[in-house]
């Protein structure tokens, strides 16, 4: 058994080949920007590439998530093949099952990244192949204290700053799943996923206010806030296929904030 990570320097993507590799799974981390790719097995591909936050180089953001799609699926030799998408689809939509019908803002150009994740299932869904799947994932945390998320942003505001500043009201809220649970999925939606899109989530809206309350606890920080706060809230995720088909338990984030709080101060 083969998997081959694309965006394997990713938060997702190197989480993944570790997890893999500590599992025994051969594991192979093509660069499809210049590898060829079209003549080698590449058994169950995971497809991580992609920014979460909208770059200055819209070429390099737009390809990333969608610009190998077609050149993959229609020339490659693969078992399956799982494209990372995000709950963000469901940003404009009433209800959170993954056969709901997605709508968006095609003006507002800072809907680009939930247009090209849109697109980029329309381009799976094209194909009408059952090998190829998509996993809708909600905002994943962990160890990626380089990123401008607002979750690691916070924790390093709390140590570096002793302040966290909110742009966003304390009763804004989103559903948060630990990298760990997502490694441990998505190989096995890959291998056992009997449906075509799954949502890859905690299943539970946290608030800003549980989350800096239980910073403020482990740190001492103090919470100060900009002047011109605005709610940024989604819909609960809906994840009963995941707890269906694979029996999933999802760890809470607010039990972990401590743990993650230490792992950015020693590193």
């Amino acid at each position: 058994m083969i998997f081959t990570i694309l965006g394997s320097t990713g938060f997702i993507g190197q989480n993944l080949v570790n997890y893999l590799e500590d599992q025994g799974i051969e594991i192979q981390t093509p660069d499809i920007r210049c590898d060829d790719i079209t003549k080698i097995n590449l058994g169950h591909i995971i497809y991580a590439i992609g920014e979460s936050k909208q770059t200055k180089n819209l070429e390099n953001f737009t390809q990333s998530h969608i610009g190998y799609l077609n050149r993959i699926l229609n020339k490659s030799n693969f078992d399956s093949f799982l494209y990372c998408s995000a709950t963000r689809v469901y940003s404009k939509s009433k209800t959170t099952h993954e056969n709901t019908s997605l709508f968006t803002n095609s003006t507002d150009p800072r809907n680009l990244y939930t247009n090209l994740k849109i697109l980029g299932e329309s381009i799976c869904l094209s194909y009408n192949n059952p090998k190829i799947r998509i996993a809708r994932l909600s905002n994943v945390t962990g160890n990626n204290f380089n990123s401008n998320l607002f979750l690691p942003s916070i924790i390093r505001d709390a140590v570096n700053k002793k302040n966290i500043e909110l742009l966003t009201t304390l009763k804004s809220e989103k559903d948060y799943i630990l990298i760990d649970d997502v490694i441990k999925l998505l190989p096995k939606i890959s291998l056992e996923g009997k449906c075509q899109i799954y949502n890859v989530a905690s299943g539970i809206n946290i608030s800003n206010k549980e989350i800096v309350s239980k910073i403020k606890d482990i740190t001492k920080c103090t919470l100060s806030f900009s002047k011109n706060t605005f709610d940024y809230s989604f819909p609960k995720i809906n994840i009963n296929k995941i707890i269906s088909e694979f029996n999933f338990k999802p760890k809470s984030v607010l039990d972990h904030l401590e743990y993650l709080v230490n792992c950015y101060r020693n590193n």
